[in-house]
């Protein structure tokens, strides 16, 4: 007898907890679940700038857009053409221009969601050029370079070059400055100038180029250094050659 009553007891114990908030006889109580956060939306897609903002029409141009949004994967054309992208993170783009006419077109990103958006008008097309005179000149002797660009390059690190190179050499030749050593100036965002300097003391053949970041958007005429009486000689028989 004594057993079953025992029994009821604790059950009825048992029971009467059951029905009780949480510490119910010293009990630990379950954990509190915290509702989970809700998802953040995606940020939505902006384009706010393309710099630089002109470039040469051959192309091989690095720009970059900034803006927000962009995703993994996002692509961009120029103009409707799509080119290379080298760089992407959520505010900014790095992607490289591909060979257009002279103009200035439309720049549009596109996010692998679908999502686009379009900067109107904000890359232009533009022509670089550059002449040196005189085309004779005799070694040291003066020589001045003019060149003309379009707006919107900018200057960061001195922005694109005038140089001097020898005929055949490469845009990167090894110099220290990473183009010529024998001669160079930096544009910094100008749009045209003009510039004296000494010619090489090495006769030969050389130019002038316009280079935009690692490469030469243009080039001049040919610049011959050669000592002036060897020049006048040398005209002087190719004349009375050709008068004969």
């Amino acid at each position: 007898m004594f057993n079953r009553h025992l029994a009821r007891v604790v059950i009825a114990g048992l029971l009467g907890c059951a029905g009780m908030g949480p510490g119910c006889g010293d009990t630990p109580s379950s954990p509190t679940l915290m509702p989970a956060p809700a998802s953040l939306a995606p940020t939505g897609l902006t384009v706010r700038a393309v710099t630089p903002s002109s470039g040469p029409t051959m192309g091989g141009d690095v720009i970059r857009i900034a803006g927000e949004g962009f995703q993994n994967g996002a692509t961009v054309t120029i103009d409707g053409v799509s080119v290379p992208t080298l760089k992407v993170t959520v505010n900014r783009i790095d992607a490289r221009t591909t060979a257009h006419v002279v103009g200035t077109v439309d720049v549009v990103v596109t996010n692998p969601d679908g999502q686009t958006k379009a900067l109107a008008e904000s890359y232009t097309f533009g022509v670089f050029s550059v002449t040196g005179s005189p085309g004779l000149v005799a070694p040291g002797g003066q020589l001045t370079v003019s060149w003309e660009g379009p707006s919107g390059r900018g200057c960061v690190g001195g922005g694109d070059w005038i140089a001097i190179y020898r005929v055949g050499d490469p845009d990167e030749t090894g110099a220290a400055n990473g183009h010529s050593d024998l001669w160079y100036d930096h544009v910094c965002g100008a749009t045209s100038g003009l510039r004296s300097l000494n010619a090489p003391l090495q006769p030969g053949e050389y130019e002038f180029r316009f280079l935009v970041g690692v490469f030469s958007a243009a080039r001049s005429n040919l610049i011959t250094v050669r000592a002036v009486e060897e020049a006048f000689a040398t005209d002087l028989v190719q004349q009375r050659r050709s008068s004969r």
